[in-house]
């Protein structure tokens, strides 16, 4: 681990928890001044508050430095943060109820400390340039932060500090997690082995697609029009420049949204000559463009 990837990742960590030991503070100040509590109340609230927030910096720090040791050792940025993440959490329950959500806190306030995501050429595809995923976030973040104080005032006025709360919270994770999103499409390519395609687009959508359920890979026309009705699409915005045809449909899962089983997929990305290069040495058959429209 070089020292400018710690000084980074420490600089990372302080600005987290002092913007996270802030917000916790307005959040006391807004929902305590209406109570009358005691001295020595308080100082138990806040000490609880103190103990958990050194709680989190000793375990993020955990998380990092064996999801660095990993990287470093397996190539993989995908497998590594899940091997830190069951190094960290040994639960796997509760592993399970909160991968999303840390997943979503790394990729939006740590990652961009790293180097790029695809270190193995012929076996990971970018999808970077073709995704829009900088550009939804310049959208949400710039439609809902600069109103946010204005808006939780409002609430806190007229219907008290639970639903400001409520709004305020929900509105920065919807920010944070379309951060993520921009450094999870960096960091989370499309995979290949000998006999899966791992398919990824940020932390929205994956599926684990053996190579053999693919019965045709092929260019997406000029003239075709692709429908979401027939077949599964990658996120809104994105340059859908390759079809995917299967023998049996395929489960594509979101953390937030219903399976869905298709039999063909239109997916983005940056360099789909090599793409299909290293699928036809794979054994996949690749198949020219159908000009015409997708129903």
């Amino acid at each position: 681990m070089t020292t400018r990837f710690q000084m980074s990742m420490t600089r990372e960590k302080i600005k987290f928890f002092l913007g996270l030991g802030l917000l916790i503070s307005l959040f006391h100040v807004s929902v305590l001044r209406q109570h009358q509590i005691v001295g020595y109340e308080y100082a138990i609230l806040l000490s609880l508050t103190l103990g958990t927030l050194v709680f989190e910096y000793l375990k993020v720090g955990q998380f990092l430095a064996v999801a660095k040791k990993h990287e470093e050792a397996r190539r993989s940025h995908d497998l590594a943060i899940q091997t830190a993440l069951a190094a960290t959490l040994k639960s796997p329950l509760l592993r399970k109820l909160l991968e999303t959500e840390l997943l979503t806190l790394y990729y939006a306030l740590f990652a961009k400390s790293e180097q790029s995501g695809v270190v193995s050429k012929g076996a990971q595809f970018s999808y970077a340039k073709s995704s829009n995923a900088r550009d939804v976030y310049l959208f949400i973040a710039l439609s809902q932060l600069p109103f946010l104080p204005f808006i939780h005032a409002f609430l806190e006025y007229k219907k008290g500090p639970g639903p400001a709360w409520v709004v305020t919270l929900l509105t920065l994770w919807s920010v944070v997690w379309f951060l993520a999103q921009v450094e999870a499409v960096r960091f989370r390519p499309i995979e290949l082995s000998n006999y899966h395609l791992k398919y990824r687009f940020g932390l929205s959508w994956m599926a684990d697609i053996p190579l053999s359920e693919i019965k045709m890979a092929r260019r997406v026309d000029v003239a075709e029009t692709l429908d979401g009705n027939g077949l599964f699409l990658s996120p809104l915005g994105s340059t859908k420049n390759v079809v995917l045809e299967f023998r049996t449909p395929v489960r594509f899962s979101g953390p937030y949204k219903p399976n869905r089983y298709e039999s063909k997929a239109a997916i983005s990305v940056d360099s789909p000559s090599d793409f299909f290069n290293q699928l036809a040495l794979r054994g996949v058959a690749v198949g020219e463009a159908t000009s015409g429209k997708q129903g």
